[in-house]
């Protein structure tokens, strides 16, 4: 398995030699923390009322997804940034979708890109379908290579008029 450990620097790791123990413990740190990351942006600020209670929702909404066999590959915000064209394009749109939400309002400056791009990487997973489509279509128009209208003989440049000091 590669692993991505930051800066560049990917691991090939043989999870086949772990024991029983340490396999556990890697196991349950990873579940921990998928299902903190997944309620994260719960929180008292945004809403003080229902944030626990959103909280459980959000994390049984990931413990789900896992169990039910989706996996997100891209780490949104973490080292390796997808290649991928149309999920940049989907991820694009998914910030403008979450920008104005109260949960990135809550969040500390430091946080605030770290929040977005949590919530939009949770927000394109769910909006596939619908984003998908639309990301196809602006994917092959920024790829059109149209050749640039040519100017004619006839037709004088445009120039910039100079103001008055």
């Amino acid at each position: 398995m590669l692993v991505a450990i930051g800066k560049g620097i990917e691991l090939d790791v043989d999870v086949s030699r772990f024991n029983t123990e340490v396999h556990d413990h890697l196991l349950r740190t990873g579940l921990r923390n998928l299902l903190m990351d997944a309620h994260a942006s719960a929180t008292a600020k945004a809403d003080p009322e229902n944030y626990i209670k959103r909280s459980r929702e959000m994390a049984e909404k990931k413990l789900a997804s896992l169990y039910a066999g989706v996996v997100r590959a891209q780490s949104f915000g973490g080292p390796k940034a997808s290649t991928d064209p149309v999920a940049m394009v989907i991820l694009r749109l998914a910030r403008k979708a979450v920008i104005s939400r109260p949960e990135v309002a809550a969040a500390s400056k430091a946080d605030r890109l770290a929040t977005i791009n949590r919530l939009a990487g949770e927000y394109a997973e769910e909006h596939d379908a619908q984003l998908r489509p639309r990301a196809e279509k602006i994917v092959a128009l920024e790829n059109d290579q149209a050749e640039p209208t040519p100017v004619r003989k006839h037709q004088a440049m445009p120039t910039r008029k100079n103001r008055a000091a």
